[in-house]
């Protein structure tokens, strides 16, 4: 058993390194970390504290260990019970490497610990990272309860709901709490969230509730205004607005059990006057309440993004992009940006997060040259979640020429794994378009996963683990012109042959958009398939440009689209149909109407300079690679 300076996890596993030539405190790093006050916070029966006589050099512990927790060792509520650890998981790396004259000891079998030793040892480390799922559970807990006081303060101070006696004829909505640990993108701890919610699943259409829908940003529209910012050398800030949803008035009637914790009358129940996470209502509210607030402060909403707000002045432009409670904030005009950091913050309880470096799980690091957007946290912790952390790497993300079936292999016994890494997979992919085609593939087989699928979902991880820190870099010299390429792989599919779309868009050199998707019908030929693609490439294209130009991108000139089929390219821009087009003539009146409106212009590319095939097929180890330097995926910031 050792503990994970990394995930902060106790891990047990068969490969462990043991130091036997060292002892723990001959470290100097550990030395300098064993104070009294960090050793009594994990021993607190002095009598059970390790001398260098005594100590039990098996026992590998990060330097991290003793770090003083924000547990107060005065706090009586202390639970010795071994908290839950991770079976199977790969043990950590070691803080240094081991002498080279003496080569350390490997063993294939779990050292016993003395369970008096695993409660000390391992309490500051885990019971500190633990989210309890009970009420019961965390009410024990000092930290818990710091952080549900905070939630109930605030549901206080905004006043959201009156303790009243249910009228006649009510019902009552139920309500729990949710504690989470909040992390930096290094992996470290931020605090400890409890966070109060409503059990808006036995809400009642028409009678707690009508319309729920409120828009949150495109992951392309975030992806765009990045690299708009990178190109015009804007300052990036990134706002959070604290119980958000607590902002949101309501206008239906809504009543709900009082929330553990809370003393009051046995008969009374809370009247909701705002917005409570767990509501279905929740986020229009909020949405509502935002909009009508930043349209006061002279902005107003893009017609291709609702979450997109804009202001122009003779000052400059102010652009801002929400997404829920977070929200980007950028343009050349930084005294309004700061008017409007005040405005809201008078407005709303805000926490002003400064430059952007953390975003949707999306790191964001800044250099003179652009900026660099990677999910190296979120891959690590995914690799963690599988196993995988001391597997081997591969080139590719699939094997060439590799087809999945819905037959192939057995079904697997507990698919719940593989659907959770896929969900992961799929997010995965806003910063990591080299593995869009194959999680597009084993996302199909959610509802019958079978092992075979589960082996790809193994290799794209086995890929990640290798190429851990690609991500996109958006060029501060970047010209913002946009381009399009569009591809189809005709009849891929080996189960109904139906094709599969790809198209990619790049702004200068940063790509900001782009799609791998099966085609909805089966299409009779490779022309016929490449068209389809031509048609939902241009969809997306009228959206972009429409969206460009509001962050002040000039769309005045048509837009290059770049298709390796000439016969496609050959029917977008001649008036002829015959029996081998009239099945498709909508998608080509769709395209020639555009084609001679001067939106985009069709190019013929060669298929070698074809980008968009990374997203329409599995590839060659070579071929893998130049589209990847093609697509500035990079692994550092250049």
């Amino acid at each position: 058993m050792c503990y994970d300076p990394v995930s902060h996890r106790l891990r047990v596993s068969r490969n462990v390194v043991f130091w036997e030539h060292r002892l723990f405190v001959e470290l100097s790093h550990f030395r300098s970390s064993l104070t009294n006050s960090s050793v009594l916070e994990i021993f607190p029966d002095e009598s059970l504290i390790p001398s260098t006589n005594t100590f039990d050099p098996h026992l590998d512990f990060s330097p991290n260990m003793f770090d003083a927790s924000p547990r107060q060792v005065a706090d009586e509520q202390i639970n010795h019970e071994l908290p839950h650890f991770e079976l199977g998981s790969p043990a950590p790396a070691l803080p240094e490497d081991p002498p080279q004259d003496i080569p350390p000891r490997h063993s294939t079998r779990v050292r016993s610990i003395p369970p008096h030793l695993i409660d000390y040892h391992c309490y500051t480390a885990l019971a500190t990272l633990h989210e309890p799922q009970t009420y019961r559970e965390a009410s024990i807990d000092h930290l818990w309860q710091i952080a549900m006081k905070e939630e109930l303060d605030a549901l206080t101070k905004n006043h959201t709901w009156d303790l009243v006696t249910l009228p006649p004829g009510q019902s009552v909505v139920g309500c729990k709490w949710i504690y989470k640990i909040k992390t930096r993108s290094d992996g470290s701890v931020e605090r400890y969230k409890a966070r109060l919610v409503a059990k808006g699943f036995t809400q009642e259409y028409g009678i707690d509730y009508e319309e729920t829908f409120a828009p949150v940003a495109r992951i392309s529209s975030v992806r765009a205004l990045l690299a708009v910012a990178a190109a015009r050398k804007w300052d990036l800030f990134q706002m959070d607005v604290k119980n958000v949803f607590l902002n949101g008035d309501l206008s239906e009637e809504v009543y709900m059990q009082p929330p553990p914790g809370l003393s009051v009358e046995s008969n009374k129940v809370c009247h909701l006057r705002r917005a409570l996470y767990g509501l279905k209502q929740a986020p229009r509210a909020w949405f509502a309440k935002f909009s009508s607030t930043i349209f006061c402060l002279g902005y107003t909403a893009s017609p291709y993004d609702f979450a997109l707000f804009l202001r122009r002045t003779a000052k400059g432009t102010i652009l801002l992009l929400l997404y829920v409670d977070d929200m980007i904030i950028t343009g050349d005009d930084l005294s309004g940006i700061q008017e409007l950091k005040d405005l809201l913050s008078q407005q709303f309880e805000m926490k002003d997060l400064g430059h952007l470096s953390y975003f949707l799980g999306l790191e964001i690091t800044h250099s003179t040259d652009g900026l660099y957007i990677t999910q190296a946290k979120y891959a690590s912790d995914l690799l963690s979640q599988a196993g995988l952390t001391d597997s081997k790497t591969v080139d590719t993300p699939v094997e060439l020429n590799a087809h999945l079936t819905p037959s192939g292999g057995k079904p697997l016994s507990n698919p719940s794994l593989y659907r959770r890494l896929v969900g992961s997979l799929v997010y995965l992919t806003v910063t990591r378009p080299d593995i869009s085609y194959v999680v597009h593939q084993v996302s199909q087989y959610l509802s019958a996963s079978r092992s075979t699928h589960y082996a790809v979902v193994l290799s794209i991880l086995r890929y990640l683990k290798g190429t851990l820190f690609h991500g996109l870099f958006y060029s501060a010299q970047s010209p913002l012109v946009l381009r399009v390429f569009s591809d189809a792989d005709w009849a891929g599919d080996p189960t109904n042959r139906r094709s599969t779309t790809g198209y990619c868009f790049l702004l200068g050199s940063s790509l900001i958009s782009w799609r791998s998707k099966k085609q909805t019908f089966v299409a009779r030929s490779s022309t016929e398939a490449e068209y389809r693609a031509l048609t939902d490439t241009t969809s997306e294209l009228l959206w972009l440009r429409w969206l460009l130009k509001d962050l002040g991108v000039s769309t005045s000139s048509a837009t290059p689209l770049y298709c390796d089929n000439q016969s496609a390219i050959h029917i977008a821009h001649n008036d002829v149909f015959h029996e081998r087009t009239k099945h498709i003539e909508i998608d080509c009146h769709f395209i020639r109407y555009h084609l001679v409106h001067g939106a985009l212009k069709l190019f013929s590319v060669s298929s070698k300079d074809q980008l968009a095939d990374i997203f329409t097929k599995s590839l060659p180890k070579r071929r893998t690679r130049d589209l990847v330097d093609n697509l500035k995926l990079v692994s550092h910031p250049p």
